[in-house]
Parts: C-alpha cells; sequence; structure tokens
C-alpha cells in the first residue's frame, strides 16, 4: 500500500520494514529481524523526504538492531548502532518528560556497558553501569530500564567471578519484578502481560541458570527463591484472566458484568474468524475491540487494586504429611559465559533442575537429570514409538525416572508438577526393567500443574449434577449410522497443518462415544445423580458454554491440536475439541462447532469437581517452558475445575470405554486421582500394554 501511495525515495515507504524487522525480533528470528532491519537502513540512506524527523524512526529499530548484532557477535556493528541511537535520542523536545529522557539516556548507557562486558572489559562496563544508574530515575523502581539495570550488574558480577554479589543482584531483580507483579500487571490488556511475562520469563530463566552455576556457601536461600518463583508465575497469565472473571462476578456490578459479557463474546468471535478464510481485517478489528473492552474492565471502580499475596514454598511444606512429597521440575537452559553480554547468553544445553519438598524439609532439596538434550530429541521418540508399536519400553524408566527415584525413600506419594518434556509422558506407564513393575505400582504419584495448587481451597459444587456430551452430528445433513450397524468406530483425534483448512475436513463418527456417555449416564443416575445429555444433533458448542458448575461435565468427541511451532496464532486458539455442526457453516448457528482451549477458559466451572475429556490428545498443546502445557488442559484448570481427566495420544474406543464405565463405577467425588489409579492398575488385567490403560492423565488435587 505504501508503494502504492509514496514515491520511490519516500522515507514513508520504510515503516513496514521496520515493522517486520521487529516483529521477527519479537519471535526470536534474529537472522530474518537482522535483514529487515538492514533494508530499512538502505532504504533511509536513500530517502530524500524532506521536514521528516528520522531520529524518531531510528528510536523505534535502532535498539533492537544493536541487541541483534551483539546476539550475533557483531560487536563493532551494535557499537555503531548504539552511537547512533544516543544521537536519535539527544536534544530537546525528544521526550514527554524529563524522566522519560533520563530513562532513554539511562537505557543506552546500559546498553554500552553490555558491548564492554561482551570485550570483558570490566572496568569500562562498570563505568557505564555506575552512569546508567545515576541517570535512572530513583523514584521509578519498576520500569523495564530498571530491570535491564540490574540484570547487568548481576552479569557483571558473575564474569568476574563475584559470586554473592551476583546472587544478591539476582534476588533485587526478582524482587523487582515482583513488586511490578503486584502493582501493575492486573491492570494490563492480555497482550501487554504477554509481553511483560516473556521478559521476566527471560531473565528467570537467566536466574535459574545462575542458580545452577552458583559455586559460593549456602545456595538454599536461591533455592527458596527459585521455587517461590514458580509458585508465582508458573501459569500467571491465564490465572490472572480467571481470577478477573471471577472478581466481576462476585462485584455485583451489573455494566462490568455486561461489559465482560461482551468480552468473552468477542474472544469466542475471534477464535471462530482463525477456523475462517476471513480477511485480516476481520481479525484485526475484533482484536482491538478485545483490548478495549480488557481496558474497561481493568480501569473500573479499582476493583483490581491489591493482588493476593505471593506463595511461598513454606506454605507447601506444610501442608504435606510424612510419606509425601512435592517435586517441582525446572527445565534449565546452561550459560554461556562468553555471551553474558548478551540479549540471550543461554545455550542449547539443557537440563532438569529437580526441587523436592518434604515434611521435615529444611529448605527445597535440588538434584539434577543431566541429559535433557538426550530426553527431549532421543528418549522422547523412543518412548513414543514404544507407545504406539505397544512394544516394551526398556530405557525410559532409567533415562527419565531412575535419577528421580533415587531422592524418593521413604516416599509413598508424590505431587509432581512438570515442565519441558516431562508434560509429553505418563510416568505412570515407565516400566521398571529390575522389578518388571510400573511405576504406577510403586508410587502414588499426583499430578499439578503447580505444586501451588496444594495452597489452592477447592470449591465444591454441593449440586450433584452431572453434564454429558457425546457422539456430536458433524454435519446435520448426513444421516447418522446406528450403532448396530458399525463395528469399527472413529478414531479420535483430528489432524490439520492449518486452521483455515480445518473445516474441510471429514471428522469420522463416533459410535463409541455414544454407547460411553450412555453407559454413563446410567451408572450416574442410579447413584441419584441428575444427569443430563447431550447427543447427536444437541451436542452443540452453544451447550457446553450455557453449562453453569456441574459437578461433572464429560465429553467424547474428536479433540485436536495444531501443532505449529512457528506459528504466531495462539497454542490456545489451534488446540480445542470438535461439537455438533462444525461443517454446517452456511447454516445460522451461534456458533461455529469448535470450541478453543481460548473459548474454553471462559467456561464456568468453579467448583466442578471433575472434568473428563474422553477424546484423543486433549493433553497435548504447546509446551511453553516454565509454563506448562498450553491447551485444552490449562484452559480447563483456569476455568474453575478441580480435577481434570485427558489423555496424551490417540486412545484405543473400546480400552476407553471400559475405564471410563469402571471409574465411574466406583466414583465418589473428592478422591479423583486416588480411584482413577485403582481404576488403572485393574484396567492392566484386561489391557496389559500401557498404550490402552496409560494413555489418560488426571491432573488436579
Amino acid at each position: 500500500m505504501r508503494k502504492e501511495n509514496f514515491p520511490e525515495r519516500s522515507i514513508h515507504r520504510i515503516h513496514p520494514l521496520v515493522g517486520l524487522g521487529s516483529l521477527q525480533y519479537r519471535k526470536n528470528n534474529i537472522e530474518k529481524a537482522y535483514e529487515y532491519f538492514n533494508c530499512a537502513i538502505k532504504e533511509i540512506n536513500k530517502a530524500m523526504t524532506t521536514n521528516f524527523d528520522q531520529d524518531e524512526l531510528n528510536r523505534i529499530f535502532l535498539n533492537d538492531l544493536a541487541e541483534i548484532c551483539m546476539t550475533l557477535g557483531k560487536r563493532k556493528e551494535a557499537l555503531g548502532y548504539i552511537n547512533k541511537l544516543a544521537l536519535a535520542s539527544s536534544g530537546p523536545g525528544k521526550f514527554s518528560s524529563k524522566v522519560a529522557s533520563r530513562q532513554e539516556v539511562a537505557r543506552i548507557f546500559e546498553m554500552k556497558a553490555r558491548y564492554f562486558l561482551q570485550e570483558s572489559d570490566f572496568l569500562k562496563a562498570q563505568e557505564y553501569l555506575d552512569k546508567a544508574n545515576h541517570y535512572n530515575p530513583a523514584n521509578v523502581t519498576t520500569s523495564d530500564v530498571n530491570f535491564k539495570l540490574l540484570k547487568t550488574e548481576a552479569l557483571l558480577q558473575w564474569a568476574q567471578g563475584q559470586t554473592e554479589e551476583a546472587g544478591e543482584s539476582f534476588q533485587k531483580l526478582v524482587k523487582a519484578y515482583q513488586k511490578h507483579i503486584a502493582y501493575n500487571f492486573v491492570a494490563m490488556s492480555e497482550y501487554e502481560k504477554e509481553q511483560f511475562y516473556y521478559s521476566l520469563k527471560k531473565d528467570f530463566d537467566l536466574f535459574n541458570a545462575f542458580v545452577l552455576d552458583y559455586k559460593a556457601e549456602h545456595p538454599e536461600k536461591l533455592y527458596e527463591q527459585m521455587y517461590d518463583n514458580l509458585l508465582n508465575t508458573k501459569a500467571l497469565l491465564l490465572n490472572q484472566t480467571n481470577r478477573k472473571k471471577n472478581k466481576i462476578l462476585q462485584s455485583g456490578d451489573q455494566t462490568l458484568i455486561t461489559t465482560l459479557q461482551q468480552w468473552e463474546n468477542s474472544k469466542a468471535k475471534l477464535a471462530a474468524q482463525y477456523y475462517e478464510k476471513s480477511n485480516a481485517s476481520r481479525i484485526d478489528s475484533l482484536q482491538r475491540k478485545i483490548e478495549l473492552l480488557e481496558k474497561q474492565l481493568n480501569q473500573a471502580s479499582g476493583l483490581f487494586d491489591t493482588m493476593e499475596k505471593s506463595a511461598e514454598w513454606k506454605q507447601v511444606k506444610k501442608i504435606l504429611r510424612p510419606g509425601d512429597a512435592a517435586v517441582e521440575i525446572v527445565r534449565v537452559n546452561v550459560v554461556d559465559k562468553k555471551k553474558l553480554g548478551n540479549a540471550n547468553p543461554l545455550s542449547d544445553s539443557t537440563v532438569y533442575l529437580i526441587l523436592l519438598l518434604t515434611a521435615d524439609a529444611k529448605a527445597p532439596a535440588p538434584f539434577m537429570v543431566a541429559n535433557g538434550n538426550q530426553l527431549e530429541k532421543h528418549f522422547l521418540p523412543y518412548y513414543r514409538n514404544a507407545i504406539y508399536s505397544q512394544t516394551e519400553d526398556r530405557l525410559s524408566y532409567d533415562q527419565f525416572w531412575l535419577p528421580i527415584r533415587k531422592q524418593l525413600a521413604g516416599i509413598k506419594k508424590l505431587y509432581l508438577s512438570a515442565d519441558g518434556v516431562y508434560n509429553q509422558i505418563n510416568l505412570n506407564t515407565l516400566l521398571n526393567q529390575v522389578t518388571g513393575q510400573y511405576l504406577i505400582d510403586e508410587l502414588h504419584l499426583v499430578y499439578l500443574t503447580n505444586t501451588g495448587d496444594l495452597l489452592r481451597k477447592r470449591n465444591l459444587n454441593p449440586e450433584m449434577k452431572a453434564v454429558l456430551v457425546g457422539r456430536p452430528t458433524y454435519d446435520f445433513t448426513e444421516r447418522s449410522i446406528p450403532m448396530d450397524e458399525l463395528k469399527i468406530y472413529g478414531q479420535r483425534n483430528v489432524i490439520s497443518e492449518e486452521l483455515m483448512t480445518f473445516k474441510e475436513q471429514d471428522f469420522s463418527d463416533l459410535p463409541g462415544t455414544e454407547k460411553e456417555v450412555s453407559q454413563i449416564e446410567s451408572i450416574l443416575q442410579k447413584r441419584n445423580l441428575d444427569v443430563i445429555s447431550y447427543k447427536g444433533a444437541e451436542a452443540l458448542e452453544e451447550n457446553v458454554k450455557a453449562v453453569r458448575r456441574p459437578s461433572i461435565l464429560h465429553i467424547a468427541t474428536h479433540g485436536f491440536f495444531v501443532d505449529d511451532q512457528a506459528s504466531t496464532i495462539s497454542p490456545m486458539i489451534r488446540s480445542g475439541i470438535v461439537l455438533a455442526g462444525v461443517k454446517n457453516t452456511e447454516k445460522e448457528k451461534t456458533e461455529d462447532g469448535i470450541l478453543t482451549a481460548y473459548e474454553a477458559t471462559n467456561l464456568d466451572l468453579d467448583g466442578t469437581d471433575l472434568v473428563v475429556l474422553s477424546a484423543c490428545q486433549t493433553g497435548l498443546g504447546e509446551v511453553r517452558n516454565g509454563e506448562g502445557v498450553y491447551g485444552l488442559q490449562r484452559a480447563i484448570m483456569v476455568a474453575g475445575a478441580n480435577n481434570l481427566l485427558m489423555s496424551l495420544w490417540k486412545v484405543d474406543d473400546d480400552a476407553t470405554a471400559f475405564l471410563m464405565t469402571s471409574f465411574y463405577s466406583e466414583w465418589e467425588g473428592q478422591k479423583n486421582p486416588d480411584e482413577f489409579r485403582e481404576i488403572q492398575i485393574a484396567l492392566r488385567k484386561k489391557y496389559p500394554h500401557p498404550f490402552y490403560w496409560g494413555a489418560f492423565v488426571m491432573l488436579g488435587n
């Protein structure tokens, strides 16, 4: 558009290049960003536009370009861009206030400090860091510049071997982030929160790498801090959304509640747009509307002036009984000390740090699974192949579990919060080659999204009501085949490489899910539960969204996750379940038949004791290290459910029906993980291989 509207040498043609460079930089495509920014510089040098403030344009991207050059090892080039940025930022009238002007000076000096840190000129680095601290406004303690100054101070001390001082600086950085979260986080839009979170996440990853490398005395304080960081940042983004919703609904303010409903409806429309061949402007318009509505909610009547108190590891310890333990698994990238001045000094070398808490622990006990890269690149594919081919797994127990088991003497029940590759396997299915027992026989393992969930007060709905959904009619124009006429059941998953073609595939009928729901309905009715069933044409997305706090929500249908790591579309939109009428987009319907994880966060499941997603791969999603799995599992827990039963691979229809009916026959509520474990052990008698009995995992408390 700009090429059509501006002359060849107009500087106004350059903004899209800068924008594309910034986008690639945010996506961590460093070399592509460098290419766009350099193209922009060449065009700027050719530009003949008069009366245009080039300094403003330069300030947009020279900071990022300097960071990119330092990351790529182009240090002299980086220094040139830092100096150009200094010129673009100098002079009167460049900034809206004196505070902003001083912050910009501090930011540039901080970059110079890191440049000299890369050059191993520690005296010069300290000199520029001192200058940066001098200019940085003392009364602004939670700005982006302040975070950078604290981090650079820690890195400079680390590089010089001043380990204790570096530890103190890192802890100051953590406290500054905590303060910022307490006072500012709830007022941000979802987009702003995500941008802030990934800055925080990078620095916390660096802190974790530092703790791993820490050589001074008394490291226990740093491990305590690491554990507390996990309690307060894991699932921070989504949990804040849930907290906001609950606060508004409890306020009784009808205007706020109406705005909340408009916000949620707009989010549902946005999710649906990605599955239609609609133009980008429609999506952009909805995104702007969502952000505007969210800001209105955040700013209304001081509703979010206070934050919940930060959780601490000592609180988790108090809940544990003798024989119990809690484990936080942390995926850590080892630091490359030669690159401490880089924007990202972390290497590709990965280890898994295990933080263990027991009832009598004086501090979280750390130990390490060192072969992280092998676990991810070699042993995860081996594990999956053994599951799908239904062969004996001779390696996974020793690789994934043995280093942890050695630290669990006397432990009978383990609450585990996974990270990285540990999100993608069911530990219960690992076979001990020495004893011939599975891990499920050796230990009672309870999966949690975060061991801080043990501190969460369980809301139990006293009304015993179950909502069951199964065998949706995907295409209203086709006749459903009766169960007695169909002997081969369809698989409960779907495959698509991109969202816009998702609806074009054939969704196989799942008569087994109707049988499953009917049997569960019969079981629960005999136990005096009020049961509502939605089958066939009634298994609509709008009926699922209308559910209000049942004791049980059971959904049996196709599940999906569009695994596109390069996509800019949220994994919460790329995962979900398929419901009735998904193929009938031409009909007048309020919903499109695709319940995405993005929409599922808005379900009213507060107090729901159990949600069962009886479909394939509903436990999958995008593994975001330190944040868990972004997909259906996170969405359901955020929506308020106490326990979630989900699958990690394509489930066998017969085995699933047997598992579910057996589980509900024993179900009493409030002891879901215990009861489900017993059913899985019993199922092994009929289906010995983990492929059949180990596909489902119970998440909750």
